[in-house]
C-alpha cells in the first residue's frame, strides 16, 4: 500500500507534538525555558521529523537517528544544560514521547489505521488539523493526570531546610528552591547555592583560608562575581525528604536574597 506525504501536514504533526512533549518535560523536571526556546525546540523536532522521506534504514542506525534527533531537540529547547540534567530531559523526553506515541497510535489505528506511517523512526498522521490538537492535548492531559498522581514536578512549598557541614561545623538555615537559579561552578560544572553570607559567619575565618572558586553571574541587577565554597556535606530536606546533594555554596550580601529565606537553592538538585 502506498501513501502520499505532505511535508507541511508532516512538519505540523510532528511539531505539535514535540512542543507538547517539551511542555510536559518543562514541568516535570521543572526545567527553567521560555516559550521561545520550547518553540525552537518544536521546530526541530518537526524538521527531524524529514527523516521519513529516506529509503528504509537499518533499524540500528534508525534508532542512532532517533537519539541524536532527541539529543538535537533537548538542546535547542533547554540548554545549556549539565551533563546530569540534560541525562534526566532526554530520558524523560523519550519516556513522554512513548506515552504520547501510545496513546495516539491506540486511537488511530483503531478508527483510522490507514492514516497513520511509521518509518525511520518518524510518525506521520494524515488526519485534520483540529483533530490533532484535540488528540495531542488528549494525550497532555492523561499525562499530567499521571503526573499529578505520581507527585511528580515541583513540591507545592518550594521553601526548604538546609544542613551543611564544612569543617567539623553544622550549619542549619532555611532556603527556597528556585528553577531560575541555573549557577555552575565554572571548572566542575557542579550547581551553586546562593547563601546569604551572615548564613555562615560562625565560620568566615575558615572559608576565607579555603580554597575559594569565582562564579560569575548575570541577573536583572545586573552582572557580577560571587566567591564560593564547596562543603564535605549538604542535606536539603524538602516536604519531609532529605537529599544528600553536591554543590558549591556562594555567598552574597543579605539584602540580596529576600522572602525570609536565606538561601536560594537550584530546583535541580532535588530532581
Amino acid at each position: 500500500m502506498t501513501h502520499t506525504i505532505y511535508l507541511d501536514i508532516l512538519f505540523c504533526v510532528n511539531f505539535i507534538i514535540d512542543y507538547m512533549i517539551l511542555v510536559s518535560v518543562k514541568k516535570f523536571l521543572s526545567l527553567d525555558s521560555r516559550l521561545r526556546r520550547l518553540l525552537l525546540g518544536a521546530t526541530a523536532g518537526g524538521l527531524c521529523s524529514f527523516v521519513i522521506l529516506l529509503p528504509p534504514l537499518p533499524s540500528g542506525l534508525s534508532i542512532i537517528i532517533s537519539l541524536a534527533s532527541a539529543c538535537f531537540v533537548i538542546g535547542t529547547a533547554f540548554a545549556p544544560l549539565n551533563r546530569n540534567a540534560f541525562f534526566k530531559a532526554s530520558a524523560a523526553f523519550f519516556l513522554i514521547s512513548f506515552g504520547f506515541c501510545g496513546i495516539m497510535m491506540a486511537l488511530f489505528t483503531l478508527f483510522t489505521p490507514e492514516a497513520v506511517v511509521i518509518r525511520n523512526g518518524s510518525v506521520y498522521i494524515e488526519i485534520p488539523p483540529i483533530m490533532l490538537v484535540i488528540a495531542t492535548l488528549f494525550c497532555y492531559v492523561i499525562l499530567r493526570v499521571i503526573m499529578r498522581i505520581t507527585g511528580s514536578g515541583k513540591p507545592e512549598n518550594m521553601e526548604c531546610s538546609v544542613r551543611v557541614k564544612y569543617r567539623s561545623h553544622e550549619i542549619a538555615f532555611k532556603g527556597r528552591l528556585d528553577t531560575g537559579n541555573m549557577l555552575k561552578e565554572p571548572f566542575s560544572g557542579m550547581p551553586v547555592i546562593v547563601s546569604k553570607q551572615s548564613a555562615f559567619a560562625c565560620v568566615d575565618d575558615l572559608i576565607l583560608k579555603s580554597t575559594m572558586r569565582v562564579v560569575p553571574y548575570s541577573s536583572v541587577g545586573g552582572e557580577g562575581l560571587l566567591y564560593a565554597f564547596r562543603p564535605e556535606e549538604i542535606i536539603v530536606i524538602s516536604s519531609g525528604i532529605k537529599h544528600r546533594v553536591s554543590a558549591f555554596i556562594a555567598l552574597c550580601d543579605d539584602e540580596k536574597i529576600a522572602g525570609g529565606v536565606d538561601a536560594v537553592i537550584p530546583f535541580e538538585l532535588i530532581t
